[in-house]
């Protein structure tokens, strides 16, 4: 198998297992080495997903795996160091979000990018970019040159979210906890579909019973020229959304995705002048829900449904045989991770 389809994991958590591996497989790429300082893990990991070879020294595969692209699965404190250190040695990297947990790290990654850019390739996982939701969303707004002027995304979990509900997780050990992890998620959708984003307002607040969970709500509000977004974070809904919630507000067109089911519908000017229009417009709203569902559901059993995971990875795979730069570059995923970061030291500062 080529070079750049064969992958070396570091990391045997949650994120390589769960996400990573399936999507590499999918994609039909080779996992040679996994990689955890934990043993059992990276052997547990290895026989589940028939990796030949396993390592607890990431200098050792560095060594040995030559030309692999290196998929950096840790937790985020570990990111700077580690990828630093493949780029220096000449290797492709995929890095999951966020990028860093300072901007002075995540500078540090981007220089030495930035000095091996003509021989190497670098991935940050800002993966619902790249998912059959979003690539779907972005292709109406332009089918339908919709002129946006607010966006508002949500992300929904419930009080038995695995990260926040397990006292020993490592994600508490962030700043902001929680929001450490996630939030990156709707600030680069945000700022892919806004542009950069200015900090207005960041509202946070505690309504879960976990006591060690300092925030478990987060709202926040952005301008980015004449346009205006909204993200909200909850750790007490009802529901969770696989995909965040999006309403895009523009002059000719409103669309409105529902990630709790993936279902989207698009709805243009309201007829008033007839004394039907409004149940007309109710009845086109729920055929295309309808609609949605039943596409979703064939998709899904075609096997046509691709993770962001699956795309990004495959989108990342070319851009190192054809020689050719991502459609999302290492400089946008710093811009936003500056923005997320922003965005985390005003929690709890603000009323």
């Amino acid at each position: 198998m080529k070079k750049e389809r064969q992958i070396a994991v570091l990391g045997a958590g949650n994120v390589a297992n769960g996400m990573h591996l399936p999507a590499w497989r999918n994609i039909k790429a080779e996992v040679v080495a996994v990689c955890d300082t934990n043993r059992a893990s990276a052997e547990r990991t290895a026989k589940n997903w028939k990796i030949p070879r396993v390592y607890t020294d990431f200098d050792e595969l560095l060594e040995v795996e030559k030309g692999a692209i290196i998929d950096i699965c840790t937790p985020p404190v570990t990111h700077a160091p580690l990828s630093i250190k493949a780029m220096e040695a000449g290797f492709n990297v995929v890095l999951e979000k966020p990028m860093t947990m300072s901007i002075e790290e995540s500078a540090e990654i981007l220089t030495e990018y930035h000095k091996k850019r003509e021989e190497i390739q670098l991935c940050v996982i800002h993966n619902y970019l790249f998912s059959h939701s979003m690539l779907k969303i972005k292709s109406i707004l332009e089918k339908k040159r919709v002129e946006i002027l607010d966006v508002n995304i949500s992300m929904l979990h419930t009080l038995t979210d695995e990260m926040i509900s397990d006292k020993n997780h490592w994600v508490h050990s962030l700043p902001r906890g929680r929001f450490g992890e996630c939030l990156i998620h709707p600030v680069y959708l945000l700022r892919n579909l806004l542009g950069e984003l200015t900090i207005r307002d960041v509202w946070s607040a505690k309504r879960g019973p976990y006591d060690w969970v300092q925030y478990d709500e987060l709202h926040a509000t952005f301008n980015s020229n004449e346009k205006i977004g909204s993200i909200y974070i909850s750790f007490n809904s009802p529901r969770e959304s696989s995909f965040p919630l999006m309403n895009i507000y523009g002059k000719n067109a409103i669309i409105n995705f529902d990630g709790t089911n993936s279902t989207l519908t698009v709805q243009g000017r309201l007829n008033t002048s007839a004394r039907t229009g409004r149940i007309a417009d109710a009845f086109k709203v729920s055929s295309q829900t309808i609609g949605s569902t039943t596409k979703n559901a064939f998709n899904v059993l075609r096997g046509k449904w691709k993770s962001g995971h699956e795309n990004l990875f495959r989108f990342f795979v070319d851009s190192i045989s054809e020689d050719k730069e991502m459609p999302y570059t290492p400089e946008e995923a710093f811009e936003a991770n500056r923005t997320f970061l922003e965005v985390l030291e005003k929690i709890g500062k603000t009323a």
